[in-house]
């Protein structure tokens, strides 16, 4: 397997962590078509011009959208960007890359966990000031064979403290394509060049902690690579950040196109203090935002113009939904 040139590639990714789906998962909550391309894509037989080509057609290996590219699941997925997608759409809007909507789509998803989490944090802290202090983990009880009860002297290990519990002031902004967000000021003035604005910025000024995140969704091959060069491209504004005395928790995260997630997701969850059931509900949310969105732009991989679109919500449905879907 790992000595063919071009299919059984998923044997050798590296940093990547299985999708959370048993069978029954995948039989019960995917239509045909999803779990089709899901299966397909991993492996990388689409029909893809390159594939057609390869397969012994007469088909051109080129991309469909005229742009002199090999026209490969790789390409078509993460790296084609025709110029009639800057184009302004109908309503006016600026012009949106294919690949900037599946990016948006899975941050919305990241986004919106990472305020459920600081608000979670935020109820506990304000019912600890009334007075309601949460129940201390207690003993363990076990039973013997005649069935007595006893208690281990050992108890549960303390939850944590997590980062989220030192402050009630957190604020968040995340870059979901409203125009272009600036780093906040209030941190560091910062000329909104490259390195200088991550996906998404949480801070609190009465502990002067900063975390910013910063998602990636590249071929699955490329995460480590990736992982390593966005760490690089925010180094200095991390220095400028701990000059001024804030203490920085930079976190670049990879979401691989065909929804495979790497290890950095699981450090991300553990730092901003994720349970294990909230890690588990974003992780599947992600996989199928990545899944969905990279179905649609293949899907539609012979269309030239492609119309803005806002980022796709999957928390919203309550059933599969096929790629016909207009997002």
């Amino acid at each position: 397997m790992t000595n063919l040139k071009h299919y059984g590639e998923w044997v050798k990714w590296d940093a990547v962590q299985q999708l959370g789906r048993k069978w029954h998962s995948l039989l019960a909550y995917e239509c045909d078509s999803q779990l089709q391309f899901l299966l397909n894509a991993t492996e990388d037989t689409l029909p893809t011009p390159s594939n057609l080509c390869r397969w012994g057609g007469k088909a051109d290996p080129q991309c469909p959208l005229g742009c002199h590219c090999v026209g490969s699941l790789r390409h078509i997925l993460n790296a084609c960007c025709r110029g009639e997608e800057r184009h302004k759409g109908k309503d006016g809007r600026e012009g949106q890359w294919r690949v900037t909507w599946r990016h948006d789509s899975v941050l919305l998803a990241i986004s919106k966990a990472v305020l459920k989490v600081i608000n979670r944090f935020k109820n506990t802290q304000a019912e600890a000031k009334r007075g309601r202090h949460p129940e201390p983990p207690g003993a363990i009880i076990f039973k013997n064979a005649e069935g007595k009860t006893y208690q281990h002297p050992a108890v549960r290990a303390p939850e944590v403290k997590n980062l989220f519990a030192k402050a009630m002031d957190w604020k968040i902004m995340f870059d979901l394509g409203v125009g272009k967000t600036q780093f906040p000021a209030e941190i560091i003035e910062t000329n909104g060049g490259v390195g200088s604005r991550p996906d998404g910025v949480i801070w609190s000024m009465s502990t002067k902690v900063v975390v910013w995140i910063e998602l990636t969704c590249p071929w699955e091959d490329n995460m480590s690579k990736w992982h390593f060069r966005k760490n690089a491209k925010y180094s200095q504004l991390k220095i400028n950040c701990e000059a001024k005395g804030w203490k920085v928790h930079p976190l670049c995260v990879e979401v691989g196109c065909r929804g495979y997630v790497a290890e950095s997701f699981h450090r991300m969850c553990k730092v901003l203090g994720f349970t294990k059931k909230e890690q588990q509900a974003l992780k599947l949310d992600v996989e199928k935002t990545a899944k969905h969105c990279s179905h649609y732009i293949f899907w539609h991989r012979y269309q030239k113009h492609w119309e803005p679109k806002p980022p796709l919500d999957v928390s919203k449905w309550s059933a599969p939904i096929d790629v016909s879907w207009s997002a």
